[in-house]
């Protein structure tokens, strides 16, 4: 999984996008983590999934739609666990998410190049992730988030 970083690419970005949401979903010890498209904002990059909050959206709104725009996914947003801000100034909301365990995400090809349930540290390996996703796992070991009953989240690794 190690792949070179790529950087953001700042001709891409859309300055309109200032607040966005990421789905923070479980399978047993597995958190879902996509690589984003060749076509988006970012290419290549592994992140959780999630988007931008569209005017007068919730942010559980958003989630639900931005899930079911990337994965085909039909989610229920359980709480916000964590808020962040990006270098870039977007505002962001992680959310805990449930998915049903019997379905399988299916990657929107215009957004998403691969899906992934991987472990924390497996994500902690890759090279080539969001600026934001480290920042996520390093206030998670922190104790700053406290995600619920998964068997990782009192391991170290």
């Amino acid at each position: 999984m190690h792949v070179k970083s790529w950087g953001m690419n700042t001709a891409q970005q859309d300055p309109s996008r200032r607040r966005g949401v990421v789905g923070v979903i479980f399978r047993e010890d597995r958190l879902l983590i996509i690589r984003r498209s060749l076509t988006v904002v970012a290419p290549g990059l592994l992140c959780l999934p999630g988007g931008g909050i569209e005017e007068g959206e919730t942010e559980r709104e958003a989630l639900v739609r931005e899930m079911q725009e990337e994965l085909a996914i039909d989610v229920t947003p359980l709480r916000l666990c964590w808020r962040s801000t990006t270098s870039w100034g977007t505002e962001l909301a992680w959310w805990i998410a449930e998915l049903d365990p019997t379905i399988t995400p299916v990657a929107n090809p215009d957004e998403v190049a691969e899906v992934h349930w991987l472990r924390r540290h497996e994500i902690r390996v890759a090279d080539d992730m969001l600026p934001s996703l480290p920042s996520f796992l390093d206030a998670w070991e922190r104790g700053e988030i406290v995600l619920g009953p998964v068997s990782d989240i009192n391991d170290p690794s």
